[in-house]
């Protein structure tokens, strides 16, 4: 499955201070070369709109295999566009159930900015995601909202990220710095944001896609080191 090379990705690598702490299971097995099965929940972008095919969580599995030689990766793919955390919330108890994941990863908030959903509501549906992922013995791992051309129409997007960075801080689950990553590039190289972009000024190109990718998976290959 071809993915774009980390040199070729004008995203940085801010995925926030990760310890083996963080993912104490994932990192054990990722290093032990045992079998991790990942299940990536979302909304449009973790169901891979505009990728082609290949969108981020589609290529996790075989870039964390590329690191990871000795373990078995498996990611099931549950993405609704359109979706708002409380959506994803709802989806979760089933799929904990049906796939048994080692490690959960959340990508949550861009559509709550967008669809006006209040703090408070999404405060609460993050908190009680996570409570509910480690109650059925998995680790959480969250990818906070994305920066688009819709964020930057207001605070909601900046809001919505602050929001998950606070409930992943109370809980000790690391997060995906996605919305300052994409924010940096957007101020420093617009024409390279541009390309992570789709015309539509909200959903990830097939770069935007793999950029993602390599962050995601370098973020969980973090808490192996």
């Amino acid at each position: 499955m071809p993915a774009l090379a980390v040199a070729q990705c004008p995203v940085p690598s801010l995925a926030g201070a990760v310890s083996a702490a963080s993912l104490p299971q994932t990192a054990a097995r990722l290093k032990g070369g045992q079998v991790v099965r990942i299940l990536a929940i979302g909304s449009s972008t973790t169901a891979g709109v505009g990728s082609g095919g290949l969108g981020f969580a589609h290529r996790l599995g075989p870039i964390l295999k590329s690191r990871f030689p000795r373990a078995t990766i498996e990611v099931v793919v549950s993405g609704v566009s359109g979706e708002t955390a409380s959506g994803a919330a709802g989806r979760l108890a089933s799929e904990l159930v049906r796939h048994k994941p080692l490690l959960v990863v959340w990508q949550v908030g861009t559509n709550d900015a967008n669809f006006g959903v209040s703090s408070d509501s999404l405060r609460a549906t993050v908190s009680g995601g996570i409570r509910a992922i480690r109650a059925a013995g998995a680790e959480a791992l969250l990818v906070d909202p994305q920066y688009s051309r819709w964020a930057e129409r207001s605070n909601a997007t900046e809001v919505a990220a602050r929001i998950v960075a606070e409930e992943a801080g109370r809980q000790g689950v690391p997060v995906v710095r996605r919305y300052a990553a994409m924010r940096l590039v957007a101020a420093s190289n617009r024409s390279a944001f541009d390309g992570l972009i789709a015309w539509d000024g909200l959903h990830l190109t097939a770069s935007g896609h793999a950029c993602m990718a390599e962050q995601v998976a370098g973020t969980i290959a973090g808490t192996a080191r």
